[in-house]
């Protein structure tokens, strides 16, 4: 008897909420996503829903989102009468860009979920596209008013009454997020941008206004680029090059400022950055797509910034953000994609490509990566961001003569006043080529700039363990570095270190152990619990931790110091007693 297609959907969901993973997948014939459903069952290769939906799922966790859009479409096919599978399909089409898909199965859904927010707004982006301003407030009034829906609905309901027209409505729709401190800044740059292409400039410069002074001093791009070339418009170019100059002054190597300085500076015409309603559509969801990620919620940022993209496609910022985004899923790949798609002369074109390297790295090209940005230095030898840049990547690809000359540069080219940061991977650079007293020189003056930064506590109080110097202060360093950072293995260890060549060997175990469980892939942090299970008589458990650290590849230096010991050539031996330590 041939079942329904709803009832594979209900095996398939079955078979996942009830069985181990192990039991889904193994013993089975074809490749991910096409074997039988049982062993030795009737059933052709490739009409397994539960392995299919598994393998979508898998395809889906690794950002793999092509090939999960792909299957799930499968399935869906399969089991169209789903709801369980078009809200998957739903979610994994606009993951992947695939907008008109996620639009159609969004009009299905509506009537079963009419307050399911994803779905309303996938609805709210397409009556915007075709101007249907009232079917959105319509389907607004079904979203819960929680969580991030408190921001977005009232943005969406306020530009859809813009749209229709009424720009007094739409501005005072977002009075009461206005009166939000916390959210006084979005609101009132909306307001503003509703006002502005409403006809309104005395409601337009009220709000950009009100805006700039609940920004604390420190207004956004946007807002900084909207209200000046507002203010050019309106005839006041002196306030907007005052504006414009404070923000460069705050921020100055961005290059995002160039085009409403070139409008302060007559090279360019003030036009607004918001010119129809579905623009200021694809500013929310960019707005509430950073705010998101800020949070480290990406999925659901990148489901924004695909419909911000719907809206204004090709949108520099929001294409940027999307790269952003991949990467921060490991699909360098898909992030090399979408920097590509940017325009090149845009002020978001250099950043792309700084990008790019990043990802190139990331994805094993270290070498190429490096070619670019030292193609990069040279194009602008007035910025210190790609040289710095191609100076992380030789670090840490261990070229550390070549990185001290990119750090060099780097420095030289911000007039030699580099943050403590940069000090800080200088004096890697500098310690790991040999060159202590530079080394050593860097990282004090980090510390100038940012006494109590764990970072250099614990690299330069390691360094003087190492050597055997200053014990007593850097174990106050480290103690501190632990104190603002208890739960980094790195600084425990440090912490641990420091007490062993102390001579305080019990203590140092209790760290040492501590530093282990949180970093327990590290090959050195095994090796210095091992030296001091030794020297405390745990023999046994000295061995298993130095044959633990092996397995762990660690570098040659290491590599050669465990094998002496495990060979007993060369055992730790605590300092002979009196003997003075910290020389």
């Amino acid at each position: 008897m041939r079942m329904k297609p709803t009832f594979w959907a209900g095996l398939a969901i079955a078979l996942l909420a009830s069985l181990p993973a192990a039991a889904a997948t193994e013993n089975r014939a074809g490749p991910p996503g096409f074997q039988a459903d049982i062993e030795g069952a009737p059933f052709e290769p490739g009409l397994s829903v539960a392995g299919r939906f598994l393998a979508a799922r898998h395809a889906e966790s690794v950002g793999n989102l092509v090939a999960a859009a792909e299957i799930t479409s499968g399935v869906l096919d399969a089991v169209p009468n789903s709801e369980i599978m078009q809200r998957r399909a739903h979610l994994v089409m606009m993951g992947a860009g695939r907008f008109d898909e996620a639009a159609a199965i969004a009009d299905e859904l509506i009537a079963l979920r009419p307050n399911d927010p994803l779905v309303v707004y996938t609805l709210v982006v397409r009556a915007f596209q075709g101007g249907a301003y009232g079917r959105i407030l319509e389907l607004l009034d079904a979203v819960p008013d929680s969580g991030i829906n408190t921001i977005v609905a009232p943005l969406l309901r306020a530009w859809s009454l813009a749209g229709q027209g009424r720009t007094t409505d739409g501005i005072a729709a977002l009075e009461t997020m206005a009166a939000n401190a916390g959210l006084a800044p979005v609101a009132g740059f909306h307001r503003a941008l509703i006002a502005d292409l409403g006809g309104d400039p005395v409601g337009a410069e009220a709000a950009f206004r009100q805006t700039l002074a609940a920004s604390g001093g420190r207004p956004s791009l946007q807002l900084v680029d909207a209200f000046a070339r507002f203010l050019v418009r309106a005839g006041n170019r002196d306030e907007a090059a005052a504006l414009v100059a404070d923000f460069a002054d705050r921020n100055p190597q961005t290059l995002l400022i160039d085009p409403v300085r070139d409008v302060v500076e007559g090279r360019a015409a003030p036009v607004r950055p918001v010119t129809e309603v579905r623009g200021g559509v694809a500013e929310v969801f960019t707005n509430v797509a950073s705010l998101l990620n800020r949070e480290q919620l990406r999925t659901e940022a990148m489901l924004f910034t695909r419909m911000a993209l719907d809206l204004s496609p090709g949108d520099a910022s929001a294409t940027f953000s999307l790269a952003q985004l991949f990467e921060a899923r490991n699909r360098d790949d898909l992030a090399i994609e979408a920097y590509e798609e940017i325009d090149p002369d845009s002020p978001y074109g250099w950043y792309a490509r700084l990008g790019i390297a990043d990802a190139m790295h990331a994805n094993g090209e270290s070498d190429a990566a490096i070619r670019l940005l030292r193609k990069m230095t040279s194009e602008r030898p007035e910025r210190a961001d790609a040289a710095r840049a191609m100076a992380d990547l030789l670090r840490v690809t261990r070229k550390f003569e070549a990185a001290v000359d990119a750090y060099d540069l780097a420095i030289g080219r911000l007039d030699g006043a580099p943050g403590w940061g940069l000090l800080y991977t200088r004096g890697i650079a500098l310690e790991r080529s040999k060159q202590w007293d530079r080394a050593e020189d860097d990282f004090l003056r980090a510390l100038e700039l940012s006494p109590d930064q764990p970072l250099v506590l614990n690299y330069l109080g390691y360094s003087w363990v190492e050597q055997g110097v200053q014990l007593e202060r850097a174990k106050k360093m480290i103690e501190t570095a632990v104190e603002k950072r208890p739960r980094d293995g790195y600084i425990t260890d440090s912490l641990g270190w420091v007490l062993y060549r102390l001579g305080d060997f019990e203590n140092a175990v209790v760290h040492l152990e501590r530093a282990v469980a949180l970093e327990p892939g590290d090959p050195v942090i095994n090796g210095h619990l091992g030296d001091a299970y030794w020297v405390v008589g745990r023999k046994l458990e000295a061995r298993f931790q130095w044959l633990r650290a092996l397995s762990l590849e660690p570098d040659e230096d290491v590599e050669r110091e465990i094998r002496l010991k495990l060979d007993g050539k060369k055992m730790p031996e605590p300092p002979p007693p009196g003997k003075k330590r910290d020389l």
